[in-house]
């Protein structure tokens, strides 16, 4: 069974954006293969650890762990990143872009969602 998992919480400021990338490790290691879109505040978890905040834990050796467990199925919005002003080139991992219009088609293609 298919599942994309939207990750839309900063990583700083609350453990959700680190609970979700466990909860990715744990899907995958039981061979469920779960894909992750990166949305909003989601995007800054794709941020080197020089660009976050050095009062803040980063959370940059679990998303570098998810190519480990096959999750290579990466999607970040392009409208988020330029709401951060950010590029592809910005983030740490290689990331599918994909635009807002495109979004509930990604989503139709999964059999389940879990959104974080």
């Amino acid at each position: 069974m298919s599942c994309l998992m939207i990750l839309s919480c900063a990583p700083y400021g609350s453990r959700s954006a680190k609970e979700s990338l466990d909860v990715a490790l744990v899907l995958a290691a039981f061979e469920q293969q779960p894909a992750i879109l990166f949305l909003n505040e989601g995007v800054l978890q794709l941020l080197p650890a020089s660009k976050c905040p050095a009062t803040h834990k980063h959370i940059g050796k679990i998303i570098s762990a998810l190519s480990m467990y096959d999750i290579n199925e990466l999607w970040i919005e392009q409208e988020s990143l330029d709401q951060f002003g950010l590029t592809k080139e910005d983030l740490s991992q290689p990331v599918n872009v994909i635009s807002r219009a495109k979004v509930s088609e990604l989503c139709s293609q999964y059999d389940q969602h879990m959104v974080f």
